[in-house]
């Protein structure tokens, strides 16, 4: 104990301030390191999301880490951390039977399944969107300015997310954070659908104008209903827009050209692929 208080003792200050600087370095240099393979993570999660968004991951498809790595360039560790994100975001399903990890499928069950989730999630919101949440009109028409900018360059994977954007703030009114984390997963589907449908709509003439002007016509109504704390307002108008994705749908499949049977069948029409969604979910 003597001869530990003497080697104590004999260290100098700067002895001992120079060990402390070294800790720190030490611990910032991890840090750094932690929140770069963090940043790294999230920028893969984020191409990922929006690759099968926009369907150039076809649902249905393979997704393996080798891709990622070779494709997106993705090193091994963000490749399968967003692997396991996506799967919790319900976008990447694990099918062990068929050796891996598939983009989720899009057929009718599916369709119907987010359908069903859309409209539940705009009704509630309908009934508890807080009109006392002072800046809930002004961000609205903020972020209603940024989608129309979308619209006018037909920038569907813009369009939506912002679609996106625009709902998740009145959701973020309610304070609820488990149903706003269902609205956040929810809304994440729905654009997926959503970027299908406009690219469908984008083959007929004058047909997505005349949507975009629909919807356009329908967020100005919602923060109007907002603006005079109109309930019942609100009440009709938030389903209803809801309910646009599923009337375009049933359009497109009504078509003689579309046989309405299922949705890979409608996507070899238009883009002249052959996909077995409904196997996806065997």
């Amino acid at each position: 104990m003597k001869n530990s208080k003497t080697a104590n003792s004999s260290t100098s200050p700067r002895a001992r301030r120079g060990a402390a600087r070294g800790r720190a370095k030490g611990t910032s240099r991890e840090t750094v390191k932690k929140r770069r393979g963090a940043s790294q993570t999230e920028a893969a999660v984020d191409l990922i999301r929006l690759k099968i968004i926009d369907m150039s991951l076809e649902p249905g498809s393979k997704l393996d880490e080798p891709l990622l790595r070779n494709h997106f360039k993705l090193g091994r560790t963000p490749a399968r951390e967003a692997i396991s994100r996506l799967v919790a975001e319900g976008l990447v399903t694990i099918f062990p039977n068929r050796g891996g990890m598939f983009v989720r499928g899009l057929d009718l069950i599916e369709i119907g399944e987010v359908m069903m989730a859309y409209q539940l999630v705009e009704s509630v919101l309908a009934q508890l969107c807080r009109f006392e949440d002072q800046n809930l009109v002004a961000d609205l028409e903020e972020i209603q300015a940024r989608y129309t900018h979308e619209v006018g360059r037909k920038s569907f994977l813009g369009i939506t997310s912002v679609n996106e954007e625009f709902h998740l703030r009145m959701h973020r009114s309610i304070g609820n954070a488990l149903f706003y984390e269902f609205a956040l997963s929810t809304h994440r589907h729905v654009r997926r659908l959503l970027v299908l449908i406009y690219k469908i709509e984008n083959t007929e003439r004058n047909v997505l104008e005349s949507q975009m002007e629909i919807n356009i016509g329908e967020h100005v109504g919602i923060i109007d209903a907002i603006r005079h704390g109109d309930r019942a307002k609100l009440n009709q108008l938030l389903p209803a827009h809801a309910q646009q994705a599923q009337t375009r749908l049933t359009r497109i499949l009504s078509k003689k050209r579309v046989p309405p049977i299922t949705v890979d069948r409608l996507t070899n029409e238009f883009f002249g692929k052959k996909r077995d969604f409904q196997a996806d979910r065997g």
